[in-house]
């Protein structure tokens, strides 16, 4: 469904060529779920924003993407708008930064469909409502006509996810979309938005930080360190083996593996 091939970014910084990207690769199977972990800065959310065609003006990039084998960098005009509308869709990790905050949540979703798609407003507003109870919202008519402060993040989240599965796209970008969320609150949504990606058949490029979250989803997970990528394999080969001495570093870093590691050095001194 996707695959990226050495992709390397550089951004001019004040007439100096800082590299973002460097000889980036990776592919997602379609269905498959596949992790991009890292710490801020290390170059995921650009990675995503390649697969769109949505780089910084003054960034220079090469490699190839392909999306279901057509090249994303030859796309222009309306090919690549269509590619964005029907093909591609992304979850931000700030639905603030998605949804327009003079507008209800009914619109959001309405226009979404209808200027990309061609759907009637009226058929629109009844897919809405079915959306909104995919991903676990029970009040619907009042969530659709509430406005973005109206909502908690969670909810929010829930309305951002609804948005991106509107169109059943090939592929989903999630973009780091439990990071403001606690606890409690980024574990329901995670489940939503993964029933969601299965019950579509979709494939997903999953962006996080956190190596055990992407584990929970993720069919394989590529770690990812100052524009590169270290090192991949499947949750349990990197949970287990880590190879580079930087996803160990990431590993150790959660209180959820640290204590998995001291409850096996305890079953190991009874035993």
């Amino acid at each position: 469904m996707l695959d990226v091939q050495n992709l390397s970014m550089t951004i001019m910084i004040e007439d100096a060529a800082v590299p973002i990207l460097r000889d980036v690769s990776l592919q997602v199977a379609a269905g498959e779920s596949i992790g991009l972990v890292g710490e801020s800065g290390s170059g995921k959310s650009m990675t995503l924003r390649s697969i769109l065609r949505i780089e910084p003006e003054n960034a220079t990039v090469s490699g190839r993407i392909t999306l279901d084998g057509l090249d994303v960098h030859s796309l222009r005009g309306e090919a690549l708008r269509r590619m964005r509308a029907t093909d591609v869709a992304m979850i931000a990790q700030n639905p603030h930064a998605v949804l327009n905050p003079v507008l209800p949540v009914e619109r959001y979703l309405i226009e979404g469909m209808h200027d990309a798609q061609g759907v009637p407003r009226r058929q629109a507003r009844l897919r809405a409502g079915e959306l909104l109870e995919q991903v676990g919202i029970e009040r619907i008519d009042l969530v659709l006509g509430s406005y973005p402060h109206q909502l908690s993040g969670g909810m929010l989240q829930r309305v951002v996810i609804a948005g991106a599965i509107a169109g059943e796209p090939k592929l989903l970008l999630a973009d780091e979309p439990t990071t403001a969320l606690d606890v409690t609150t980024q574990a329901e949504v995670m489940a939503i938005l993964d029933e969601c990606r299965r019950e579509l058949g979709m494939a997903m490029l999953f962006v996080t930080h956190d190596l055990d979250l992407a584990a929970s989803v993720c069919d394989r997970i590529n770690v990812m360190k100052d524009g590169e990528i270290v090192e991949r394999g499947v949750p349990e080969q990197l949970r287990d083996h880590p190879e580079h001495p930087y996803t160990r570093v990431l590993m150790e870093s959660r209180p959820a593996t640290v204590m998995w590691a001291s409850n096996r050095e305890a079953e190991v001194a009874h035993d």
